[in-house]
């Protein structure tokens, strides 16, 4: 049986890949966060069932950042 990659309390860099989903791609295009940046590294806060597309995660930056639901093949170690 499959298993998470990253555990909670994981430090990761998100990866960015070209989305399939429409809706995603616009969320990305219009959020105030900049996923391309390298050295912005966010926290597993908690883990999450797969579905058909794999695992996946919620991340959080800093403290009063926001969070965010990532796949796992968005995410690299830090």
């Amino acid at each position: 049986m499959a298993s998470h990659r990253f555990k909670v309390g994981d430090q990761v860099r998100l990866v960015k890949l070209a989305s399939t989903n429409t809706v995603e791609a616009f969320l990305n295009m219009v959020t105030a966060i900049d996923v391309t940046r390298s050295q912005d590294v966010w926290e597993v806060t908690r883990l999450l069932p797969a579905d058909r597309n794999g695992f996946q995660y919620h991340i959080k930056g800093d403290r009063e950042g926001p969070a965010r639901l990532v796949r796992e093949e968005q995410l690299q170690s830090a």
